[in-house]
């Protein structure tokens, strides 16, 4: 470790009294003073970068503003080509000097090359010298871009690192609207003040690809000013970098045996292609409704925008719903938003269609993100993680090149109904195919991820949202770890419980294990109500009356809001994980399926009672059952746990009870189960920024006790 990374460490990671106020992580990251100067470089050049990509694609159409569609739509796929290029041909190359190079020096000189080429590209105006630059750009950024990304991992300490990685992406992303908006701003006000279209474009476009320019300069400026701060020797390596290509004819070999990861990749990739194909083709799109130069920063802006929000707010949105039945359902959305795009003539309502393309591609990101994070073996994470960033990122690239070209190609036709005439342009129908794309991967993915007997219909999700809208204020835990244990054995539950808990423990969690019915004065009341002493096992008030299903669902409802008010949330609260045996799948299936009451309106009460809390992760314990009320169906009870984990197979795993040893050494815990906590441990880590717990041993358990593989995603 260089001596400033062990200054860093000390500023970034200072030690704290126990029982103290967690630091701040990203307070703790502002206080390194380099990462200050780097973050504030990242800002500025990602602004830059996103106004130079707007400047050139614009440049593009504006020198062939009198040829023909096609010609323009082909001088914008070229723009994009030239950016992919490189890594095609030098990808392989690059990576293999950038690791035997001063990171610093490869930086500093790359950064002044590319100030040079953009400002030439400014000064000369000309398309053929455009391409020629840019190519000359993204080769030279071949080299810099890991040099900048290992520098970044250099500076910071290791338990900051995943806070400063959210920082750099928020930064490069959360520039894209602001972008946008700045050469929107640009155009406009150059053409109030200089008049004439041409003109202000070209203006608008000179001053975009300055700042662009200059941003590059002030990147160079600041890591030679700040060399001595930053380790220069790039540590070793196991082997070389590949480039995109190498990653994805790796990963094809990955997918051919993995059915599940296939249809999350298809469905990935499908998204982010129907946001390509608007984003190319946004430049005649928006020529199309006489919106002008300011229009397509505009809808540009709008799509990332809604990339963004989308996702923000993907895996907190229709909590009660299964991500897999969200994600599927987002991609056919984002075809449908297409499609209406498609006959848009008017600029306000396409740029609302513009917008909730990229916002349900980005829900279908984080969560098939997310999913596959749960498929992965950990050995195997990493790679599967690069192939699908490479695939988007070629895909993402592909379409925003292919679109301009393919809307050339089909041209304006009219199209006559009697005296109506229907004008369909080429951009329309660029956008009408790649709705239609959309909705065939909907469906393919619908039908290989949500297994069939819990697939979620869209009318479902629509009757979701207009009769309960308690939905869309449930969501997990958010702060600590809930999870609960599930099953119609109460005392091989209560044990698995316990081995869960001590699993946890030993990995340095702070754990709070809890029951149902709780602990509290009220638990106990309802405890000696739905559970009596003596024999048999139907439930009575204290004068021996048996207590009709319906008081018992309620009773059991009002002992979970006080239990989750007094005992569970001001757990979480303090960031612990909650181990709680039994949740509101207890009385769906005791009360519901065993007694015939509504089970949706057991789980609404609930929800209601809880404020919407869910749990992060429910484990069932498959068995059958050993004590029920009067009149219940043992099988049914059992079903009901069992349909509950197929309908929401990311939030569930079963593990067989007849397959767990009591007497095991290891105890009752899998490894299937163990890794489920360690994932979610990590990205619990990830969105808080503390220091994570070490990792549950995914091979201590016994083999004998297997989790069933269609009622998990581990």
């Amino acid at each position: 470790m260089t001596e400033h990374h062990a200054r860093s460490s000390r500023a970034g990671g200072r030690s704290r009294a126990p029982g103290a106020r967690p630091d701040n992580a990203f307070l703790a990251l502002v206080r390194i003073p380099v990462f200050r100067r780097l973050w504030a470089t990242i800002t500025v050049s990602s602004l830059g970068d996103w106004l130079g990509l707007l400047a050139t694609t614009a440049m593009a159409q504006q020198l062939t503003r009198d040829e023909s569609l096609a010609v323009q739509g082909a001088a914008i796929s070229g723009v994009i080509l030239t950016r992919l290029l490189p890594d095609l041909v030098l990808g392989p190359v690059a990576g293999a000097l950038a690791d035997r190079l001063d990171r610093r020096t490869t930086v500093i000189v790359g950064e002044f090359l590319a100030f040079a080429l953009y400002l030439s590209i400014a000064a000369t105006y000309e398309l053929t010298w455009l391409y020629i630059a840019q190519f000359l750009v993204e080769a030279v950024g071949l080299f810099t871009n890991p040099a900048k990304q290992a520098m970044w991992v250099a500076i910071v300490p290791r338990e900051r690192l995943a806070v400063a990685n959210q920082v750099s992406l928020f930064s490069v992303y959360g520039a894209v609207p602001v972008a946008s908006l700045v050469f929107a701003l640009l155009s406009t006000a150059t053409r109030v003040f200089e008049g004439g279209e041409g003109d202000e474009a070209r203006t608008a476009i000179v001053v975009a690809l300055v700042f662009n320019a200059v941003t590059f300069l002030v990147s160079a400026c600041t890591v030679l000013f700040s060399r001595r701060l930053i380790p220069g020797t790039p540590p070793d390596r196991d082997g070389g970098q590949r480039n995109v290509f190498s990653l994805v004819v790796e990963g094809v070999s990955f997918l051919r045996g993995q059915p599940l990861m296939r249809a999350l990749y298809v469905g990935v990739i499908g998204a982010f292609g129907a946001g390509g194909l608007t984003i190319g083709v946004a430049q005649l799109y928006v020529a199309t409704l006489q919106a002008g130069t300011a229009g397509y920063g505009v809808v540009f802006g709008v799509v990332f925008t809604g990339l963004a929000i989308g996702m923000l707010v993907g895996p907190r949105i229709l909590p009660t719903v299964p991500r897999r039945s969200v994600f599927s359902h987002a991609i056919g959305l984002a075809g449908l938003a297409l499609l209406a795009m498609s006959v848009l003539r008017d600029f306000v309502l396409a740029t609302g269609a513009a917008f909730l393309v990229g916002l349900f591609a980005g829900v279908c990101w984080i969560i098939g993100y997310t999913l596959i994070g749960f498929e992965v073996e950990d050995r195997l994470r990493g790679r599967v993680f690069a192939f699908v960033i490479s695939s988007v990122r070629i895909v993402l690239l592909l379409a925003v090149a292919i679109g301009p070209g393919l809307a050339g190609l089909l041209g304006t036709h009219d199209i006559r109904l009697g005296d109506l005439v229907l004008t369909v342009t080429g951009p329309g129908l660029t956008l009408l195919i790649g709705g239609l794309l959309a909705l065939v991967v909907s469906a393919y993915a619908t039908r290989q991820v949500v297994p069939g007997r819990s697939r979620t219909r869209f009318r479902d999700v629509l009757r979701l949202l207009w009769g309960r809208s308690d939905l869309l204020s449930a969501s997990a835990s958010g702060v600590g770890l809930f999870i609960v244990v599930e099953g119609a054995d109460r005392e091989l539950t209560r044990r698995y419980t316990a081995d869960l808990a001590q699993v946890l423990i030993d990995c340095g969690c702070p754990v709070e294990v809890t029951s149902e019915p709780s602990d509290t004065p009220l638990g106990w009341q309802v405890r000696g109500v739905l559970f009596p002493p003596g024999p048999g096992s139907a439930e009575a008030d204290d004068e021996g009356r048996k207590v009709g299903a319906h008081t018992a669902a309620l009773l059991a409802a009002a002992d979970r809001a006080q239990h989750v008010a007094t005992v569970i949330r001001p757990a979480l609260e303090r960031n612990q994980v909650v181990v709680n045996t039994h949740y509101v799948d207890t009385s769906i299936a005791f009360h519901g399926a065993g007694q015939g009451l509504d089970a949706d309106r057991i789980f609404r009460t609930s929800l209601w009672a809880t404020h919407g809390l869910l749990p992060d992760l429910t484990v069932v314990v498959d068995s059958p059952v050993t004590a029920a009320p009067a009149g219940a169906d043992p099988l049914a009870v059992r079903r009901a746990f069992l349909a509950q984990a197929e309908a929401a197979p990311d939030r569930y795993v079963v593990v067989p009870g007849e397959l767990l040893d009591p007497h095991d050494e290891h105890g009752l815990v899998s490894p299937v189960v163990r890794r489920r906590i360690s994932t979610l441990l990590a990205l619990r880590h990830a969105s808080t920024g503390d220091s994570p717990p070490a990792a549950p041993p995914v091979g201590a358990a016994s083999t004998g006790a297997r989790d069933r593989a269609g009622g998990s995603v581990g």
